[in-house]
């Protein structure tokens, strides 16, 4: 793990009660409840910004259809041969 950077942060009283509460309930210091937070935050919002591909999702959802359809397919049969 690389050194640890220390910032000094300044949180909203109700932002604090909620990371302190966090912390208390996970059983972990308040460092860490923050710390995995950010990172969280900062992760969502990069995947967040990332294209999306409307042909490759097109294609996937056309996989998807094409998946159920034979598994309803499947399954009347299955029922018709019992």
């Amino acid at each position: 793990m690389s050194k640890a950077t220390r910032v000094t942060v300044t949180l909203d009283p109700q932002v604090a009660e909620w990371a302190k509460q966090a912390a208390d309930q996970q059983n972990r210091s308040l460092s860490a409840v923050i710390n995995a937070s950010l990172r969280s935050a900062l992760v969502h919002d990069s995947l967040a910004k990332l294209a999306v591909d409307d042909a490759a999702e097109q294609a996937a959802a056309y996989d998807d259809l094409n998946v159920t359809e034979a598994a309803e397919t499947d399954a009347r049969r299955n029922r018709g041969a019992a």
